[in-house]
């Protein structure tokens, strides 16, 4: 992307989407109709991978159609269109999603912990971040809440590797406050997996109010402390369910 004729160097990597089926064990983007965008654009990427596998009783591989439909593959961009090439193991899409939703939610509930002071939260993380330090006692709740601490900068920074930082003016991206200094620090992810953990560090980094949704579970960031709810549709679904279970035991 250029503006004036200088090049805006290290903005976000051309990624591309589009129509994909499941062929055996493998999901298979259509080559020939993927389109590219920039992955500075869907802000939801986090919480969209998240899902793909949270729950691994309940694995759907049309929901990562859907996800290579709107985000495109995890690892194969648009340097590998017309390769052939533009195919991944199912299996290692739920790997990395499963493992992106445990540090995702181990985040929530580090917040809880050094909201309450208690660990209890944190204790029952599927995780293992107890191994981040040596020694301590794991029934002390300030030493928990560190060894969490330093478990997710460990791990984070490792799904990092590969993530380039840039600077970019605003007058080259489309963004609401624009002007000549006004520029924004970019991040160049080599995939959609180091794009969803850029994501979550800029959460953490910004302490952004991350919470699970009451209604389906899904994690979302809430725009104001009084949201339940990850969107206004979910709440009516929620709503309608609970009227529906009232009207059954009326009857």
């Amino acid at each position: 992307m250029s503006q004036g004729g200088v090049a805006n160097w290290y903005q976000y990597p051309r990624w591309v989407r589009g129509p994909a089926k499941i062929v055996r064990d493998e999901i298979v983007l259509d080559e020939g109709r993927a389109q590219p965008y920039f992955l500075y654009d869907p802000r939801g990427l986090m919480f969209d991978f998240a899902e793909l596998a949270a729950d691994l009783n309940n694995l759907d591989a049309q929901r990562a159609v859907a996800f290579a439909r709107r985000y495109g593959l995890l690892w194969h961009g648009a340097d590998e269109l017309g390769t052939g090439r533009c195919r991944e193991p199912l299996r290692d899409w739920w790997i990395q999603s499963h493992v992106f939703a445990l540090t995702a939610d181990l985040y929530v509930r580090l917040k809880e912990a050094a909201k309450t002071g208690s660990a209890d939260e944190l204790r029952t993380s599927p995780l293992d971040f107890m191994e981040a330090i040596e020694g301590g006692d794991p029934e002390d709740d300030g030493f928990c809440i560190e060894a969490a601490s330093l478990y997710l900068a460990e791990a984070i920074s490792f799904n990092l590797k590969g993530t380039q930082l840039g600077v970019s003016s605003s007058l080259g991206l489309d963004v609401k406050r624009r002007g000549s200094l006004t520029f924004l620090l970019t991040q160049n992810p080599p995939n959609l997996v180091a794009a969803a953990y850029v994501q979550l560090a800029m959460a953490m980094v910004n302490r952004a109010p991350m919470k699970e949704c009451q209604g389906c579970g899904r994690m979302f960031i809430p725009e104001s402390g009084k949201q339940k709810y990850c969107t206004k549709s979910c709440a009516s679904t929620s709503r309608w369910r609970r009227w529906k279970t009232r009207q059954e035991i009326k009857h």
